[in-house]
């Protein structure tokens, strides 16, 4: 005989109910935070609006005056690069700093301690202090160069250094945080395999990609993912430190999204750039993450 679903009892509903009225006021908040101004970005992205006139419907304009504008395309170029430098650079360098920091070093707790203090520090008060270093003229790095008989160095108006230099601070306020994550895994490795292989004459670096590194991975492919999702939100760092100079040499989405809505008033464009922006975040994301899912399935 197959036996018949339970119907809830009287606690069990008013305990549903209870979950329900509890949960409402953080959904209530998604939705008017996250679902609402998604949804008038799409409307909205279809639109010509100025924020003083009545929006009216364009169809594709905005998309098509986007497709046909050369400085989104080099826009998206400059956020890739950064997102992708970012990550390939940050990952890398994370693990290694965790690697160092899951030694019994003496005075580890406060190097750790220093490492994550950048993290601490908003985006804007990182980029005026870094503003101040990569200063031709005043700044350390371009007085060392200096003192070894080379001239100034324009790290924030030069479109060779100008990226580079951001990706570099990006870098130095961001690792103190994914190396915690990283460290965290790298704790979680049991000794008894490690010390198993040394036995066996497993060398330190054979011992890191064969057990520690599988180890670990899923924490690496958090990291990864998002840093390079974040990556792509980059605003601040350019905003702050070359206004997305030199000849939008550092101008991302984020960057031409804010000019669109804030300087030249077109709404209806900047929205249009969210939604593209969003649906890449979105595939980006769901790929990624179905890339590490099958990958995590193929190595049980």
């Amino acid at each position: 005989m197959v036996a018949k679903p339970s119907t809830p009892t009287g606690f069990e509903s008013h305990r549903r109910r209870a979950g329900i009225f509890l949960v409402s006021p953080a959904i209530a908040a998604m939705m008017l935070t996250s679902i609402v101004p998604l949804i008038l970005a799409i409307g909205l992205s279809f639109t010509d609006y100025d924020l003083f006139s009545t929006p009216s419907f364009n169809g594709l304009t905005n998309y098509q005056q986007l497709f046909s504008d050369s400085v989104f395309w080099q826009a998206l170029g400059n956020t890739i690069s950064f997102a992708f430098g970012q990550v390939v650079i940050g990952v890398v360098a994370a693990i290694g700093v965790a690697l160092l920091f899951n030694q019994n070093l003496t005075g580890g707790a406060a190097m750790r301690t220093i490492v994550y203090i950048p993290q601490a520090a908003s985006y804007v008060v990182v980029a005026l202090l870094w503003n101040m270093m990569l200063d031709p003229a005043m700044g350390p790095f371009s007085r060392i160069v200096q003192a070894f008989g080379g001239g100034p160095v324009y790290f924030l108006s030069s479109i060779e250094l100008a990226m580079p230099s951001i990706v570099v601070v990006s870098l130095w306020r961001n690792i103190g945080y994914f190396m915690i994550i990283i460290l965290a895994a790298l704790k979680s490795v049991p000794k008894e395999l490690l010390e198993a292989a040394a036995l066996d004459g497993a060398g330190a670096i054979r011992r890191f990609f064969y057990i520690t590194l599988p180890e670990i991975r899923s924490a690496v492919v958090f990291v990864a993912i998002t840093w390079f999702l974040g990556g792509l939100q980059m605003f601040t760092q350019s905003y702050v430190m070359t206004g997305g100079g030199p000849i939008n040499a550092t101008k991302t989405l984020v960057y031409i999204m804010y000019d669109e809505a804030f300087s030249a008033l077109n709404i209806g464009k900047a929205s249009a750039i969210a939604v593209l922006l969003f649906g890449a975040v979105v595939v980006l994301s769901v790929s990624l993450r179905a890339i590490s899912y099958l990958m995590r399935r193929k190595s049980q």
